[in-house]
């Protein structure tokens, strides 16, 4: 299929009138009801200039002149296929010709142990990994839409679920890290490495080496003794880079680690310094990447950028596409905190910036759903500081076939709180007996809302995803009138309310959440692998008998078979939670089960 084909039929945009076209360094697109005129350097801006004229056309513009320069030279999403999702190679397929539509030229998969490794069975066991001829086709057609895939592996830390299994023991620092000054430990990475360089043409590699909390003081310091974190850290890079280079890649790190020489988590203080020590024993022959997703204060940006611009390396930043609170995306806080972000990146002149997409909790949330985000970063990228909030709602309606109403519609599910606060998640799984959820929410509010919001989605019932936001709003609504209210009815003596709840309302929301499920089933059969749906299946099969069995205990008690309900005896403490938290832990009172 041609490229203006695929371009066009992301919106079903039909036009046969003439496209002329012209050497631009950067797009050019121009429309004068006869004919259109296009101009680009490469293949990733032609595709943008497709895609331009059809959103302009589309909003009802009949002449037009567009010309735009990437600020950035690399722009584009990384994917985390280790949560649970691994998408399926044609929808990655998919995925790039939506993100080329944008005009991002490089994409990331970020795969732990999700890739086939030669010599080691045990990695990414029973995960849904990539062979490796999948992913030279994946880079294949990668490659002929002018994007750059590059890989994104690990190799410190964030490997449990790998180093889960006994036979990685004499070369586990912890539970989740490698262990550094380990011979065994280097030609494990060394077999990472020479996969990648087996199924990519890039020269670019990311190792990872993020949040290895505990480093030094696991098996490291049993065989060694105690050292300095930043220099075993620095030992250890020194290695790995040894051995990427050997495979001719330049490598990237998240260079989070630099800031944990006496706290793991010192990195999110926003004046935080890197010791010195730490610089002089860097190796200058790595990009350190930035990452940050939480903060909408340039300050903190800036400040992060004038740590790194310490080094002698260069510099690129990692922003969030918020994918990983949960069911629904959060195009909203993105914006609030990518904006300054990418001023900041402008700002200190750097040139590579990766849009990550985590899949927290098991990939939750379908990155197909995220593409208006993604428009933040393709955006700024092309107009830079003079980019503007309605630029970005433009290229976010059109690439997912909305508006801005829509947009804003699944935005308000998160009540202007942050991403960690994550109301709508903790609403669909919070136990409707051992209520976990956070309380200092009005009720009333989340009502309002959430009521608006199911009026507004009306108006979108042709939209692919219109049933799965639908029935997650229904599932919402109906869960905070229980969570809100049962206890207080129940130690009010209102019976009659109790038998509504047991035998109207849990009713009502056990179809809503077959519903749900079956859209939720549908979306991720289509797009990702089967491993990983079963931890989405205990989910589902666990919320159906926990309300299975609230209604049969309400029942119970209002036919005075019981004499009270022991879950809803203890006073609830309120208190908003600002962390990330799994679906087990608004559904458990036991985390370890």
């Amino acid at each position: 299929m041609k490229l203006k084909d695929k371009i066009f039929g992301i919106n079903n945009f039909e036009f046969n009138k003439p496209i002329n076209e012209i050497k631009f360094d950067g797009v050019y697109v121009a429309y004068n009801s006869n004919e259109a005129t296009i101009g680009y350097t490469t293949k990733v801006q032609k595709a943008r200039c497709y895609f331009l004229l059809s959103m302009k056309i589309t909003k009802g513009e009949t002449s037009f002149e567009i010309k735009e320069k990437p600020v950035f030279d690399t722009c584009g999403p990384m994917l985390d296929v280790s949560r649970g999702g691994v998408m399926k190679k044609d929808a990655v397929k998919d995925y790039i010709d939506k993100m080329t539509a944008l005009g991002l030229n490089m994409l990331m998969l970020y795969t732990e142990d999700t890739y086939e490794l030669e010599g080691y069975p045990f990695f990414g066991y029973m995960r849904g990994g990539y062979t490796i001829d999948e992913l030279k086709e994946i880079d294949d057609y990668a490659y002929e839409m002018g994007v750059e895939v590059i890989p994104c592996i690990q190799t410190l830390g964030h490997l449990e679920q790998y180093l889960r299994w006994g036979v990685t023991a004499p070369y586990r620092e912890n539970s989740k890290a490698l262990l550094p000054d380990e011979e065994q430990t280097y030609e494990f990475i060394e077999a990472e490495i020479k996969a990648m360089r087996k199924a990519f043409r890039s020269n670019r590699i990311h190792l990872g080496m993020d949040e290895v909390a505990g480093l030094g003081h696991g098996q490291f310091f049993e065989k060694h003794g105690l050292e300095k974190k930043l220099d075993i850290f620095n030992r250890h890079l020194k290695r790995v880079l040894e051995i990427s280079k050997k495979y001719n890649f330049e490598s990237i790190i998240w260079a989070d680690m630099y800031f944990s020489a006496e706290n793991d988590h010192y990195y999110a203080v926003p004046d935080a310094v890197i010791p010195q020590y730490a610089i002089d024993g860097a190796p200058s022959n790595v990009e350190l990447c930035f990452w940050h997703y939480y903060d909408t204060d340039y300050s903190y940006y800036h400040k992060k950028f004038v740590q790194y611009e310490r080094f002698q390396n260069p510099v690129s930043f990692g922003g969030g596409v918020w994918t990983w609170d949960g069911l629904v995306p959060y195009f909203k806080f993105t914006l609030d905190t990518m904006l300054p972000a990418l001023k900041a990146c402008v700002d200190h002149n750097v040139k590579n910036v990766y849009a990550t997409l985590w899949g927290g909790d098991g990939c939750e949330t379908n990155y197909f759903k995220a593409f208006d985000s993604l428009a933040v970063f393709s955006e700024y990228c092309y107009k830079g500081t003079e980019c503007t909030i309605d630029d970005i709602y433009d290229a976010a309606g059109h690439i997912t076939n909305a508006d801005r109403k829509f947009i804003d519609t699944l935005s308000s599910l998160f009540l202007g709180y942050d991403g960690a606060t994550d109301i709508g998640k903790g609403l669909f799984y919070t136990d409707p007996l051992i209520n976990l959820l956070h309380f200092d929410v009005d009720y009333n509010i989340i009502k309002d809302t959430y009521e608006k919001a199911l009026v507004n989605l009306e108006s979108y019932d042709y939209h692919e995803d219109y049933k799965y936001y639908k029935y997650f709003i229904n599932i919402a609504l109906k869960k905070a009138e229980i969570l809100f209210n049962l206890q207080r009815e129940y130690k009010s003596g209102n019976k009659a309310y109790l038998l509504y709840i047991a035998n109207e309302l849990i009713p009502e929301l056990k179809n809503d959440y077959n519903e749900f499920y079956n859209e939720f089933s549908s979306s991720w059969h289509k797009r990702y692998k089967v491993f990983g749906f079963e931890a989405i299946d205990n989910h589902f099969g666990g919320i159906n008998n926990r309300l299975t069995y609230a209604s049969n205990v309400l029942n119970k008690y209002c036919n005075n078979e019981l004499d009270s309900i022991d879950e809803l005896e203890p006073e609830i403490i309120k208190g908003l939670i600002l962390t990330w938290r799994k679906a087990k832990s608004y559904m458990n009172s036991n985390l370890t089960s």
